[in-house]
């Protein structure tokens, strides 16, 4: 397997992963979302963070970890490549949801009382 193939071959599993679990998890972590930030547009940012997290950090561990150094590449099969990948883009999305589930599970959404009244007018 050449370096280009290889290279190809991975970005193409982390993303193919990547879009599997935003898709999965995008409605009900907007709408949690949406229940624990104060404003709508604060959900917006975290749900794009997120989205953007889910995605390059998976990019960014098979990039590192995924690919076999490229002086052994010539003797990987592409079912060396392709296991190496899906096992680090696996990781690194468990570590993102659990990490995620962990964080939002610590909120709890704001109370009349976090906030100053109304102008009196």
């Amino acid at each position: 397997m050449n370096e280009f193939t290889a290279l190809i071959t991975v970005i193409a599993i982390a993303l193919v992963l990547s879009s599997v679990t935003v898709r999965a998890i995008h409605a009900p972590l907007r709408r949690l979302l949406e229940v624990v930030c104060p404003l709508g547009s604060t959900a917006e940012f975290w749900a794009r963070a997120a989205v953007t997290i889910i995605y390059l950090v998976p990019l960014w561990v098979v990039l590192v970890f995924g690919l076999p150094d490229f002086q052994r590449l010539e003797f990987a099969s592409a079912g060396e490549v392709t296991r190496r990948a899906l096992a680090a883009t696996s990781f690194a999305l468990v570590v993102i949801v659990v990490a995620t589930g962990l964080r939002l599970s610590s909120l709890r959404p704001p109370s009349k009382f976090d906030y100053p009244p109304p102008p009196v007018r």
